[in-house]
């Protein structure tokens, strides 16, 4: 690729020779500010704090950058947009993601009674059980199970090893990483005294059009209707979702995180890394949980929340400032016990 054929793709004003080779892409993080970019490869400058950070970013390759800054690189594609959406279309063209052709391979066990759609891959070492449904498009990689009845929306991609239980539902273009199980039982019994009793899970997992789910997450199936992602979720590795959760459109749940049972979360909620969540409460829209959190109420829209058991996020840092003037305050105490009273 050119110079000038990357401000083609990217819809950005060039600066350089037209011809300039192009061969990838390269982080400017990684660089400490002694370095010189790399030749003939391409990095992204989104703001002046990156320049100052990498003074010598001006001198060589190729920067990709916003307009507002763009003075001063020898060679630059500019975008008067947001850049970050130039920048994703970039990585796009880059991606080495490989791609195989449509097809069953003989090397797969595909049921009589599937539908695979036009255009779908599925690879040696799948499984696809009875009465399943795929849609046009889609990958299936080796080691996918499909159990039976299980349904795949158009162009979604399913990594190696992952597992949709029986009846579940999987949306258009999702992507659903390696390892990761939907539709296992939820976590359901009943004691009576010398005894334990399986409570069965009747109902199923439906999960919204492009999501995409990380790798070796677990969500469970409902006890009589459906656990629930909706449209646009993004749930990072090593994510829980228990039984009977409802999740709406457009949240982010960072990695190790567990949601307990019968939770409900409205659309825009954030749920930072390593949160545990207490079953039934009810996340409301725009909230916030920060890492590390204990969450064990429910939340007000727009407000975060922080600690263990987590508060509004204010209260909490005031009650941690308070800590650390503890012992000091503990050393005074004793001080008065000992004083002599007149």
């Amino acid at each position: 690729m050119t110079l000038l054929e990357l401000g083609r793709l990217l819809g950005g004003m060039i600066k350089g020779e037209p011809d300039y080779e192009i061969r990838g892409v390269r982080d400017i993080e990684r660089l400490s500010p002694e370095q010189a970019l790399e030749e003939h490869f391409v990095y992204f400058v989104e703001s002046k704090a990156v320049l100052k950070r990498h003074p010598l970013a001006a001198a060589g390759g190729v920067v990709l950058t916003p307009l507002a800054i763009s003075e001063g690189f020898r060679r630059s594609v500019a975008v008067s947009g947001d850049a970050r959406l130039a920048l994703i279309r970039l990585l796009s063209h880059f991606d080495k993601a490989p791609k195989f052709p449509a097809g069953v391979s003989p090397l797969a066990l595909v049921d009589p009674t599937a539908k695979i759609g036009e255009g779908s891959s599925v690879l040696a070492g799948a499984v696809v059980m009875a009465g399943v449904v795929v849609g046009p498009r889609c990958t299936l990689y080796p080691g996918v199970v499909l159990e039976p009845h299980a349904e795949i929306g158009e162009g979604t991609v399913i990594y190696p090893n992952t597992v949709i239980g029986h009846h579940c539902v999987v949306g258009k273009r999702v992507l659903l990483h390696g390892g990761t199980v939907i539709g296992a039982d939820g976590f359901g019994f009943y004691d009576e005294k010398g005894g334990r009793h399986k409570v069965p899970q009747i109902g199923n997992v439906v999960i919204g059009d492009d999501v995409e789910i990380g790798a070796s997450c677990t969500i469970d199936r409902a006890t009589i209707e459906s656990t629930s992602i909706g449209a646009f979720t993004k749930i990072d590795d090593q994510v829980h979702i228990g039984h009977n959760c409802r999740l709406g459109r457009f949240l982010y749940i960072a990695g190790n995180t567990g949601l307990a049972g019968s939770v409900t979360a409205e659309d825009g909620v954030m749920i930072s890394g390593m949160v545990s969540i207490k079953d039934h409460l009810h996340l409301a829209k725009g909230s916030i949980v920060m890492g590390m959190s204990g969450l064990a109420q429910d939340t007000e829209p727009g407000q975060a929340y922080f600690g263990t058991p987590a508060r509004p996020a204010r209260e909490a840092h005031k009650m941690n400032s308070a800590l650390a003037k503890l012992p000091g305050l503990l050393a005074k105490l004793r001080h008065l016990d000992t004083e002599p009273v007149e």
